[in-house]
Order: C-alpha cells, then sequence, then structure tokens
C-alpha cells in the first residue's frame, strides 16, 4: 500500500513538472513570437566562420537597431561595409516570420545560385538548432527550398536571373549583395507586386565600384542625395535616411567600424592595418570597407578623375536656395543661392535639354568668387529652358553667357534665344581658345570636352570653384579616368550638371574686358 500511494506521488509530481514545463515553454514561445529580438537573443546559434565555432548570435546594437528598421518601414535599402553579420540577421528575420506566422512567404535572391543556397543555409541552421518547443518541423529541405510542417510557411531562395521571382506574392522579400545582381532591375519589376500587397522589401549590399551604374548604387544614391532627404544616426552609429516624399522606405548605412569587436586583443585599427590592408587591392577596400556612406557613391579613388577630398570638402558648402521674390523660381526650376549684386560680373552657361530624357541644367557664377549663385534644372521644352536662361542673364547684370551646341537641342535653344535677343553672348571657341568668328554656342568635340573637364578638375583640386547643388558634386564623383589619364564618362550615365559647370569655368577664363572679346585668361590653370 505504501508503495502505490509512493508512486502515486511521484506520478503526481512528474505531472505536474510537465504542466509547469509546458506552460513555460507555451510562454517562451509567445515572448519570441512577440519580439524578434528577444528571440535572436535568446535562442539564436550562429556559425562563426572566423573562429570555426558555433556562438550565440550577438546582440550588436547597430543589430538590434537594424531590426527595429527592418519592422518599421516596408522598404529598407542596406549599404553596408563587410562582415557586419547582416547576412545572419536577415537570415533570423527570414526564419523568425516563416516560424511565427501562418502561410508566410519569403524570398531571398542572391547574384548566384551559390550564393542563394549559402543564405539558405543560414536560415536552416538557425531554425535547427532551435528548441524543440519552438520550432515546427521541417517538411522540405533542397538547396533551394525550405518549408515547415503545420504552419504552411515558407523559405524559397534563388539566383537572380531575368525571371526570378516572377509571379512571387508573399510576406518578405531580400535581396542580398544587389549591387552585383545581373537582373537587379527586372527582378524588382516582378517582385514589386508582394510590396504593393503589404510585403516588406530588403534590398543590401556593399558597394561595386567596378560597376557604378548598378541598379542598387542607382537607386540608393538618388535616394540619398535628393534635397529632401534627412539624415538621423543612433546611438548604436546606425544612420537612416529618409524622405517624406518616398514613406515607408529608409537608407540604413554600416560602416566598417561599427563592429565593436573583429579580433581579440586587437584594437579595430590594428585587425584593419594588419589582416585586411594586406589582403586585399585599393578598390576592393574601397568596396568592402567603406566607412562613411560618401565613401560608397564616389567613385573609387584609384579612377576617379577628380580630386575626391576636394569634392567632399564642397560638400560642407552646401546651402540651401534663398527666400526671394526679385527672380522667378518658376515653382521651384529655379534656385537662387545669392541675389544678383549691382556691379558685379557674372557669366551663364546652359546644357540644354528638349525634356524628353535628361533635363536641362543652367549655372550662373559669379566672376570674382567663382561661386556659383544660382541654377536652373527641370526636363522642360526647349522654348521654356530658352526663356530661363535669357531670364537669368538679365536678372545678373547682363551675364556673358553660352550654352551647349549638340544636335537638333541646341539649334533649337539657339534660335530661340536670338528671337529673344538675350545679350552678351560669348563666341565659340576651339579648344586651345581661340576664336570661331560669326559663331554662337559651343560645340563640345571630344579634345574640347578633355580640355573643358581637365580644367575643371584643377579649379575642383585647388578649391576656386564653389557649388551649392548636390547633383554637381554626384556626377563629378563618377568621372573617371582612362589609362591615359584622360576624362571619362560612362554613357549610362548622365553628366549634364558636370557639363554645365565646366561651360561656366570657360566664360569665367574668357570674360571680355570692357566688352571687348578678346582671349584674356582670368584663371588659367
Amino acid at each position: 500500500m505504501t508503495s502505490l500511494l509512493q508512486t502515486g506521488k511521484e506520478s503526481q509530481v512528474n505531472s505536474s513538472a510537465d504542466s509547469s514545463r509546458l506552460i513555460g515553454d507555451t510562454a517562451e514561445y509567445a515572448l519570441c513570437a512577440a519580439s524578434i529580438k528577444y528571440f535572436a537573443m535568446s535562442h539564436v546559434l550562429i556559425k562563426n566562420q572566423n573562429t570555426q565555432r558555433i556562438e550565440k548570435w550577438q546582440p550588436w546594437p547597430y543589430l538590434l537597431d537594424l531590426f527595429d528598421v527592418i519592422q518599421t518601414y516596408d522598404v529598407t535599402y542596406i549599404l553596408k561595409a563587410s562582415q557586419l553579420g547582416v547576412s545572419w540577421l536577415i537570415a533570423i528575420y527570414a526564419d523568425w516570420i516563416a516560424n511565427f506566422s501562418t502561410t508566410a512567404n519569403c524570398l531571398l535572391l542572391s547574384q548566384g545560385q551559390l550564393e542563394a543556397q549559402d543564405l539558405l543555409s543560414k536560415v536552416e541552421f538557425i531554425h535547427s538548432n532551435l528548441p524543440e518547443y519552438l520550432r515546427f518541423p521541417i517538411d522540405k529541405n533542397n538547396r533551394e527550398f525550405l518549408s515547415f510542417v503545420g504552419n504552411h510557411s515558407q523559405i524559397r531562395a534563388l539566383a537572380s536571373t531575368e525571371k526570378a521571382g516572377h509571379g512571387f506574392q508573399g510576406t518578405m522579400v531580400a535581396r542580398d549583395e544587389l549591387a552585383r545582381h545581373p537582373y537587379a532591375r527586372e527582378n524588382f519589376r516582378a517582385v514589386s507586386r508582394a510590396i504593393d500587397s503589404g510585403g516588406k522589401l530588403i534590398e543590401l549590399s556593399t558597394a561595386n565600384k567596378e560597376d557604378p551604374t548598378n541598379y542598387f548604387q542607382e537607386t540608393t544614391s538618388t535616394f540619398y542625395y535628393d534635397s529632401e532627404t534627412v539624415k538621423k544616426s543612433l546611438p548604436s552609429g546606425l544612420d537612416i535616411y529618409t524622405n517624406p516624399k518616398k514613406q515607408g522606405t529608409c537608407l540604413v548605412f554600416l560602416g566598417w567600424k561599427l563592429r565593436p569587436t573583429r579580433y581579440e586583443g586587437m584594437t579595430l585599427e590594428e585587425w584593419y592595418n594588419s589582416r585586411i590592408v594586406p589582403k586585399y587591392t585599393k578598390l576592393e577596400l574601397e568596396e568592402q570597407y567603406p566607412e562613411k556612406i560618401t565613401d560608397v557613391f564616389k567613385e573609387s579613388r584609384v579612377r576617379a578623375f577628380f580630386d575626391v577630398d576636394a569634392l567632399e570638402d564642397m560638400g560642407f558648402q552646401l546651402c540651401p536656395p534663398i527666400n526671394q521674390t526679385e527672380i522667378d523660381t518658376h515653382n521651384s526650376i529655379v534656385r537662387v543661392y545669392k541675389p544678383p549684386i549691382v556691379g558685379r560680373r557674372y557669366v551663364a552657361y546652359t546644357d540644354p535639354s528638349d525634356g524628353v530624357e535628361d533635363p536641362f541644367v543652367t549655372v550662373v557664377m559669379d566672376f570674382i568668387t567663382c561661386e556659383a549663385v544660382a541654377s536652373a534644372t527641370a526636363k522642360v521644352k526647349i522654348d521654356f529652358v530658352a526663356r530661363i536662361h535669357d531670364e537669368l542673364v538679365r536678372a545678373y547684370n547682363r551675364a556673358y553667357n553660352s550654352f551647349e551646341y549638340m544636335s537638333t537641342v541646341g539649334g533649337e535653344f539657339s534660335k530661340t534665344i536670338e528671337i529673344l535677343g538675350t545679350p552678351n553672348q560669348a563666341p565659340r571657341r576651339k579648344p586651345d581658345g581661340k576664336i570661331e568668328e560669326g559663331k554662337k554656342g559651343q560645340y563640345i568635340s571630344k579634345e574640347y570636352k578633355d580640355m573643358m573637364l581637365s580644367q575643371l578638375g584643377t579649379w575642383v583640386t585647388k578649391r576656386q570653384l564653389v557649388s551649392h547643388d548636390r547633383e554637381f558634386l554626384q556626377q563629378a564623383k563618377c568621372v573617371t579616368r582612362d589609362d591615359n589619364g584622360k576624362p571619362e564618362t560612362d554613357k549610362k550615365l548622365s553628366f549634364d550638371w558636370v557639363m554645365a559647370y565646366g561651360g561656366a569655368v570657360q566664360l569665367v577664363k574668357h570674360v571680355p574686358v570692357e566688352g571687348k572679346f578678346d582671349s584674356w585668361d582670368y584663371r588659367r590653370a
């Protein structure tokens, strides 16, 4: 009898323990489902490829902030340095969504099949190493597909092909190393419907200096350089950029110094100088280990034609257009940075456009200070472009002026300003500075363009130029140097601001003395 009573008591104790454990497990499951940060800090294991060990995920402050950002915004662009743990973070996010949601559908796109498989393997590793009570059993698991039993969720990983993601509708899309995706634009069109229906889009990559025209850098640089983009720096060191015109979208930058530790016993600088610098080329260092966001957008120092440091310094001089009523801004097409001063001499140069592809650009420059005091840009018809040019010339004391004369656009512009009677037009010049008699508007031959950009480069290096236009700085950073040291402009990019500033510099050099045209060079390099 005693034995039976004792056995009964033990059974009650075990039952009570099982019940308590079940309640505890259920509570823990609820906590993990409610907070990805709690889930990651409490239960996620990762493979440390540097130490070849399985370790607990490290909750570095910038990664915790990144979780918040991704959950807050519909579209998140992540510009990053290498080895910051962002790929593991994306894998954690994908597993968390799929495991703690019903019928979740996640898509991971990588530059190639091996990279896609590697990212999916991170998800599988995280999931397989969770406590049993936290994870749904895996139903299917191959090199590009992972699904769970019980909640009908799935994660698919694909290489970036022309049709990858076509017809996808789901919960989350992450595109890793997007700057190197061969079909980034096509993929975006394919998966954009997922975003429109409430899904999350995460675009992340390091820089690709070999192809600065890639979709990722083109998209992020346009967002960054927009005049309404606002920066917020978090205590963790994470920089977030938002724009009121693009609600639900943000840009995040993670420099290489964010990670608090790299190698035990070494400072970050010691690790970088001893372990990284000898291992990589200068170009690879620029791509993989940027410190500031502008390091990503500017052309490689190895290939850049203009002085990168001088352009960076110029960026600190930027100021917004002033509020004034003297000059018609035509609904902000014209930007006035400084009003005209009586008795001061100015130059004005226009790179015209017919409003179909590229915008026109007009730059007005102070002859003495070489500061751009006004500018204008928009995609409008050529007669309106000529009218704005004429108005700015007259407003700035009959500025000495010219324009790019190329193709039919330049011809139409020339006819219109002749009708308007635009005063003080400069004569056309040859690359050696000699006047082509009887011709107005500047013809840009290859030889003239090389000369013009070379002299603009000298002015930039010597800090003789003051610009308040972000677009000029952005475009100038993308001008490269060919094997012969000559300036080279990629045909896939626009360089209208660079050409307009280059034209203005040439006008400053040749402003006539006492109203007479001559070849006096005020600032000959």
